[in-house]
């Protein structure tokens, strides 16, 4: 994995991590994220169950020189209020104004509700690559709710990097064994996992639809095509993008077209 690592650490050298530690709904959790620090609007970038924020490695080291991403690592909690609770306070603590948060998986689910509970804070949501309740994703074995509810946090790990590390060798497997083996906890990955088993359906949101993306992949093999749907029929104002590859992370298995969204007015 050198090459996967080196640009890790290029891209840890040229940001820096930075964090604060939340104390909201009676726990005290760290945040973490990569600034690019560029000039101009931030966008910020948050990763799904797998990995933190270096993540977004790729688009960060294409696209950071010429505007802000703020990629973040949340902690481990399953509650969307507090979670979207604890992003608010690192936008806060940042003092950024109004801007453009996009979310892969299950942090697409819970930036619903920071949408809900924040609007004062958003100019445009990318709903990327996500999904509307548990039940979505009900029918794979590894987000069943049961399974997951009773398997201890340290079995769950090891059975995820197993299966990583069964996939064929690529830039994608490789940058999520580095994460799992290496930078996600298993207390991190379970908290996350039962965070999308336990998902409940998000109130309508008080912002304008023009203010909403659902993003999806033709290829993606977690997010059915019957899941899609039902993400475009809860957001049908919404701008509707959906890429014929991707699988179900865009900004690795085509940056290009992730990138290209990106670089957008928000």
């Amino acid at each position: 994995m050198p090459a996967m690592r080196a640009l890790l650490a290029q891209l840890e050298q040229r940001c820096g991590w930075r964090s604060l530690t939340v104390d909201g709904h009676g726990c005290a959790q760290e945040w973490r994220w990569l600034d690019t620090q560029a000039d101009g609007p931030a966008t910020i970038l948050l990763p799904g169950a797998v990995g933190d924020g270096a993540m977004f490695v790729r688009t960060l080291l294409a696209l950071g020189e010429r505007m802000r991403l703020i990629a973040v690592t949340y902690p481990a909690l399953s509650d969307p209020v507090q979670l979207a609770d604890g992003l608010a306070a690192v936008v806060a603590h940042l003092g950024l104004p109004p801007g453009r948060v996009a979310g892969s998986s299950f942090s697409a689910y819970w930036l619903q509700f920071y949408g809900l509970r924040h609007p004062q804070n958003v100019t445009s949501l990318v709903l990327g690559n996500g999904f509307v309740d548990g039940t979505d994703l009900a029918a794979h074995p590894m987000f069943e709710r049961q399974f997951v509810e009773s398997i201890s946090a340290q079995d769950l790990h090891a059975q995820w990097l197993a299966r990583v590390r069964a996939t064929p060798n690529a830039p994608l497997q490789r940058l999520q064994e580095i994460m799992l083996a290496e930078r996600q906890s298993p207390v991190n990955l379970q908290a996350r996992f039962l965070g999308v088993v336990r998902s409940q359906i998000c109130p309508p949101l008080p912002l304008p639809d023009t203010a909403i993306t659902v993003l999806d992949c033709d290829d993606d093999p977690l997010i059915a095509p019957q899941v899609r749907e039902r993400l475009r029929r809860q957001y049908p104002g919404a701008r509707h993008i959906s890429l014929p590859s991707g699988g179900h992370y865009p900004h690795v298995l085509n940056p290009r077209a992730y990138e290209a969204l990106l670089a957008q007015p928000a």
